[in-house]
């Protein structure tokens, strides 16, 4: 059985990770494009990048952000050459988002920095069995499960 000063080590471990991952977000970078991409935006281009031609509602439910939200990142990226709108071709109303040629290599350039971080990861943890598969999936849940019912803590 997991005691509280257990927990206690496995809380503060995460709330380190946390806030590293925090900072590093925080940082932008170039994923190949010659822009400085910050994290909000690479994650928008990657959504475009794996969803082409979606509209605004579309991506406003990849992403789990609002439409407002997703209707201004566009915008700023449209702005920045990096995705571009169109009209669809069976609804002239619809408005299609997709990436533009720079915005096709920041996409490739983040799926190989996604690459790389999984190489290390796999270089670390080596090959998993089933089970400590198993119980890493059910610590992340669990993390993840917490973190949302905080959430509604709140207020």
């Amino acid at each position: 059985m997991t005691s509280h000063s257990e927990i206690l080590k496995i809380s503060e471990s995460w709330i380190r990770i946390l806030n590293k991952m925090d900072a590093d977000q925080k940082c932008p970078r170039d994923f190949g494009s010659g822009d400085l991409l910050h994290c909000s935006e690479i994650h928008t281009i990657m959504a475009v990048g794996k969803n082409p031609d979606s509209t605004l509602t579309r991506l406003s439910r990849v992403l789990g952000i609002s439409k407002s939200a997703v209707s201004q990142m566009i915008s700023r990226l449209t702005r920045k050459n990096l995705v571009e709108k169109h009209r669809d071709p069976d609804n002239d109303k619809e408005i299609l988002i997709r990436l533009s040629p720079r915005g096709t290599i920041a996409h490739l350039g983040h799926e190989q920095h996604h690459a790389r971080i999984y190489a290390r990861m796999h270089q670390r943890l080596g090959d998993l069995t089933d089970e400590q598969f198993a119980v890493i999936l059910r610590f992340l849940s669990a993390i993840e499960e917490t973190i949302d019912e905080s959430g509604q803590d709140v207020g």
